[in-house]
């Protein structure tokens, strides 16, 4: 049996053009001019003048009234111009005047403390009494807006060149999670990298990004950026993760006079080992070339120079440079963990940034020694490792679980209570996002071919 619909065909409204019950339209300031004029000078009736214009008579009477409350308000005459230049309909008056605002502005932007200062706070605190007695935070946020400011972060880069864009394209395709669909995971394996980075943990650091007020190409003015490391107590925070393991973490301190005299030490007697060892396999070398006849010999095995020596990079604020990474870092904690992960069936994958201290030299060449496969960095580009949400969450936690650090020693505790409580499932969560983020490189410049 065949079913019926009995369901009546449903007509579709088409998009009319609205019309209004009434008449409604703008004047001009000529025809504004004009109904003034024609009904509070001449003879003509506020009636018959809506009529001619095709306005209501109350639109009329409106008209009038304000313009006669703003001539007098101003002093000027029924006849001067001004008063009919802007739409007196629409909108309150101006609450502030330009020099009003002006003022408001030199005063959030004298310094960096003012320009830290949350709008509310800003307020509360009497900023802006000498300039209006009572003044709501939207009405002052508007004016700032409306001067071209805005909140961001101290120190907030400037967009990707075209260049640096290509590089991270190039690398994304590279390091494609996708071989032959978007989505199919059968390409690079994110889950086998081993995320690490440095964040500063200071004494007494709360949560929370501080933002400032500044302008389109202030980034880098000298009241808008923060030193991104404070020289006073300041600790780098060390960590390391992967894809259902939770690494080692280490706190550098700042570097002594003592320690620094005893690293150079090392550093010298490490350089005179290398180049006697250099010497020796050079004329090794160059014995083995001459009985095999090639005339290149002294190309092919150059002597040791002076550029081929380790250095320490600035020590000027007490920093982490390529040695004390290698020793402090490489040597006791990296090297042991990706010899256990590499025991344990997994291929693992360092991935640092491009600080000096991971670019160094002698960071290269620890690594390469002991064979530790490094993952190339395709520069500014944080949001690929997955470590950098582990900061905003430590620190977010630090606040909530402890007081304010008040010593060096409080605020390793914290920072090291809040590693071993950092969730595996969290970490999962983050690498799991890193191909969606490639993914999204790769879209961004146009490519839809997922190919490996």
């Amino acid at each position: 049996m065949t079913q019926i619909n009995r369901r009546k065909p449903y007509k579709y409204k088409v998009q009319k053009e609205r019309r209004y019950k009434t008449p409604r339209r703008e004047l001009d300031p000529i025809q504004r001019a004009f109904a003034v004029g024609a009904t509070t000078q001449g003879n003509a009736s506020q009636r018959s003048t809506a009529a001619l214009l095709g306005v209501e008579q109350g639109t009329i009477s409106k008209l009038i009234t304000r313009t006669k409350e703003r001539a007098e308000s101003s002093g000027l005459p029924l006849h001067d111009p001004q008063l009919y230049e802007d739409n007196m309909g629409r909108g309150r008056p101006e609450l502030l005047t330009q020099a009003q605002k002006d003022e408001i502005v030199r005063i959030t932007t004298q310094d960096r403390r003012h320009r830290e200062q949350e709008s509310k706070l800003a307020i509360e605190k009497g900023n802006f009494k000498s300039v209006m007695e009572s003044i709501s935070v939207s009405l002052f946020e508007n004016v700032m807006y409306e001067a071209g400011y805005s909140r961001r972060k101290p120190g907030f880069r400037p967009p990707l060149t075209a260049s640096e864009k290509k590089k991270r394209f190039e690398w994304a395709l590279a390091h494609n999670p996708d071989k032959y669909d978007e989505g199919d995971n059968k390409g690079f394996n994110f889950r086998r990298v081993v995320y690490t980075d440095e964040t500063p943990a200071r004494a007494g650091d709360q949560r929370g990004m501080k933002r400032a007020w500044c302008r389109e190409g202030e980034e880098y003015h000298k009241d808008v950026k923060r030193e991104k490391i404070r020289p006073v107590y300041t600790l780098q925070f060390w960590g390391a993760f992967t894809y259902g393991e939770k690494g080692p973490c280490h706190i550098y301190r700042k570097e002594t006079k003592e320690i620094a005299i005893q690293a150079k030490k090392d550093l010298d007697k490490e350089n005179a080992t290398r180049r006697q060892d250099r010497e020796v396999k050079v004329a090794v070398a160059r014995r083995v070339l001459r009985s095999m006849g090639d005339p290149d010999v002294n190309s092919r095995s150059k002597a040791w120079r002076k550029d081929l020596e380790y250095t320490r990079g600035d020590r000027t604020r007490g920093g982490v440079d390529g040695f004390r990474h290698r020793e402090e870092v490489l040597k006791p904690l990296i090297k042991p963990w990706i010899d256990e992960l590499t025991k344990k069936g997994k291929e693992p994958l360092l991935l640092e940034d491009g600080a000096p201290a991971h670019d160094s030299r002698i960071a290269k060449d620890y690594l390469s020694v002991h064979h530790i496969e490094k993952l190339p960095w395709p520069g500014h580009s944080p949001d690929v490792n997955a470590q950098e949400h582990a900061w905003p969450w430590i620190r977010t936690h630090i606040t909530k679980d402890f007081e304010p650090s008040r010593c060096e020693e409080d605020c390793r505790r914290h920072w090291f209570a809040e590693w071993e409580a950092l969730p595996q499932e969290l970490i999962n969560r983050w690498i799991n996002n890193v191909p969606n983020i490639v993914r999204r490189i790769l879209k961004s410049e146009g490519d839809n071919d997922f190919h490996g």
